[in-house]
């Protein structure tokens, strides 16, 4: 039987093909499209999680701990000088230029000795006219007083008035007082004179020249520095964080030459204002020394015993950190997985620890690193701090 497209028009006959050609493409076009929406499909049902699947909470930060121990008894080793206790400068009471110095650097001197003495060409002239004006004076008042006798004399008789005879007295008082004046001033140019020779006014030995002959030097300059014999003293520079333990240390002192005789010794003065630059106090330990093993200049070791205070507690520098002014430490139990703070004072601080008062007792556990990223609602797992790590960050230190 033919076909039905035998029968068509060839103009149907285009018509139907380009029918069938544009559903065989719309056709094509649609399929990729579906297919592309079941993956998508598949992705999403495969990213819903699984409702009977738990969430894994993150495991908890291990920090290390370090166990809090009472302050003990602490050694503390300074190295000073040896000091007099008495340097101080020697000078002239007056002015002039210096003629002669008879002393030098390490002379010991006694005393009565002469250190050094001035040109006292001027003082000698001003002294030879202070002694002839005393006698002028002298002569006058013997003058006025001869007088005086012989108006007293005349007035008995009726020879003189009563005016005249009270001149006489008024010149007499007056011739005394400038008779007196004047032996004052001879007295103080003689004592000038004096002054241009000096002398040492104790046992002791120069530690410094200050000025050389043939200077002009000026009243009360120095012109020598002497150390007074007597007791030795150790000078030496105490760090701002001892300064308040110094003060009930046991303190001993020993020598470079004598290193195995340790000498008892005792705080005298403590410096009250640091050194600007240092920032450090002088302090001046007195010294028994009964041998004389002392000499200025030697080195001096200076040992302090420090006791701890009561309630004392010594904890890693480390653990401690501050909240405004305030310090803290963390506190940790076995067992426990948080952490919390104890306010804390600190006392005073010495190598890598720090010795604090407060709220701790010997044996709390106390945080000493990492101590700035934590806080009480986190979840710790608490580690003793091994040796190893101890003397790695004191090196770091």
């Amino acid at each position: 039987m033919p076909g039905m497209t035998d029968f068509m028009t060839p103009s149907r006959r285009r018509a139907r093909h380009a029918g069938l050609w544009r559903a065989a493409r719309g056709g094509a076009a649609v399929a990729p499209r579906l297919l592309a929406l079941g993956l998508v499909a598949s992705l999403l049902a495969g990213c819903q999680p699984d409702a009977a699947e738990d969430v894994v909470a993150p495991p908890p930060r291990t920090v290390w701990v370090e166990p809090v121990v009472a302050a003990s008894e602490q050694t503390l080793e300074f190295s000073g000088t040896v000091r007099a206790r008495s340097d101080a400068p020697v000078a002239f009471r007056v002015g002039g230029k210096l003629a002669e110095r008879t002393v030098d650097v390490g002379d010991l001197v006694t005393r009565g000795d002469v250190l050094g003495r001035l040109d006292a060409d001027d003082l000698q002239v001003a002294m030879r006219a202070e002694t002839a004006r005393a006698r002028a004076a002298a002569a006058e008042a013997e003058r006025s007083a001869d007088e005086l006798t012989r108006l007293r004399a005349l007035k008995q008789k009726g020879h003189v008035s009563q005016a005249a005879l009270d001149r006489a007295v008024a010149g007499a008082d007056a011739a005394a007082e400038t008779l007196k004046a004047a032996r004052e001033r001879e007295r103080l140019a003689e004592n000038q004179l004096a002054y241009a020779t000096l002398v040492a006014e104790v046992d002791g030995v120069v530690t410094a020249t200050l000025a050389e002959p043939g200077e002009v030097i000026a009243a009360g300059q120095p012109i020598v520095r002497m150390a007074r014999h007597g007791e030795r003293e150790a000078e030496v520079a105490i760090p701002e964080t001892y300064v308040k333990a110094i003060g009930t240390a046991r303190a001993e002192i020993t020598l470079w030459v004598a290193p195995d005789r340790p000498l008892a010794a005792r705080l005298r003065e403590l410096s009250p204002q640091a050194d600007p630059a240092a920032r450090t106090f002088t302090a001046r330990f007195a010294m028994e020394d009964p041998d004389d093993l002392a000499r200025l200049g030697m080195t001096a070791v200076v040992k302090l015993t420090l006791s701890g205070a009561e309630g004392e507690m010594a904890v890693p520098l480390s653990a401690v950190w501050y909240k405004g002014e305030a310090a803290h430490v963390w506190r940790g139990k076995e067992g426990a997985s948080h952490v919390e703070p104890v306010p804390v004072t600190v006392s005073r601080l010495s190598g890598e620890q720090a010795f604090v008062t407060g709220g701790l007792r010997p044996g709390d556990l106390v945080v000493s690193m990492g101590v700035h990223r934590l806080d009480a609602d986190l979840e710790v797992r608490l580690e003793r701090r091994p040796a190893s790590a101890r003397v790695q960050v004191g090196a770091l230190q």
